[in-house]
């Protein structure tokens, strides 16, 4: 029987079988070593995941604002409806911040806008914070429509008209005529966002959950966000009375009181 010998010299014996593993100290460098590059990559992915969600939010109201534009324009360019009372014809139904409204996706389906978008997804703002008794709760819809456009409210103040059609939306232009906007956890009930025309104060509250920031869309098409120059801006409560002034122009009132990215 043939026996074949190993050569020890390439295949050497340890001498100290204490070597063939990490010493305490040598496993507590590497240990440190890597609580430092964590320490310094979690603020970077953080900070890049807050990005991603702001972008993500961004690219849906702009998805909505282009179907809400897809509907005037097979409607000889009326709006989408904007309804309280009869949302048999309102762009969405329903209301999202108590059950069953807030997972009710028949109240997204069964509104006028959903044919030209049928995705889902478009309506909820990835980083929304929404919580039903405490626990985190996907809602079917994070935004809400600017009250002037083509809602059912009877305003009485001429300087601040309801936009029937495209061609109503001159003043401001619309670049700057508010359409969609990511509307705060607080106040987001309903699909229409109120202020309140006579004293000019803020009845519902954009968000403040992307760095501090919220999104909006306008007419022409384009979104933005904006973030808010104070640490929270809005109401404590849902209901709470409109408190905050804004700008005296309703489709401005952005940009007093914050500032682009």
């Amino acid at each position: 029987m043939n026996i074949t010998c190993i050569d020890r010299k390439y295949f050497p014996t340890p001498s100290n079988p204490a070597h063939r593993g990490f010493t305490l100290i040598e496993l507590l460098v590497v240990i440190a070593i890597i609580a430092i590059l964590a320490a310094m990559l979690l603020p970077a992915l953080s900070k890049a995941k807050t990005r991603a969600s702001s972008i993500s939010c961004l690219s849906n109201t702009k998805q909505l604002t282009l179907a809400w534009t897809l509907y005037s324009t097979d409607h000889n360019e009326h709006l989408i409806r904007n309804y309280l009372q009869d949302q048999n014809y309102a762009w969405v139904r329903g209301d999202v911040n108590a059950p069953p409204g807030d997972t009710n996706v028949a109240n997204i389906k069964n509104g006028r806008l959903f044919q030209y978008n049928t995705s889902l997804g478009i309506y909820v703002c990835p980083a929304d914070d929404y919580k039903r008794n405490g626990q985190r709760i996907v809602r079917v819809r994070s935004f809400s429509m600017s009250g002037q456009m083509n809602s059912d409210v009877d305003w009485v103040n001429p300087r601040y008209p309801i936009r029937r059609k495209t061609s109503d939306i001159v003043n401001p232009s619309p670049s700057g005529a508010l359409v969609f906007l990511d509307e705060s956890t607080i106040t987001l009930e309903d699909a229409y966002f109120a202020i309140q025309v006579d004293n000019r104060v803020w009845q519902n509250s954009p968000s403040d959950r992307h760095n501090r920031g919220a999104n909006f869309s306008f007419a022409d098409g384009h979104s933005e966000i904006y973030r808010w120059l104070e640490p929270k801006t809005g109401k404590a409560f849902w209901n709470e009375p409109a408190k905050v002034p804004v700008d005296r122009d309703f489709d401005r009132v952005a940009a007093t009181i914050a500032t682009k990215k």
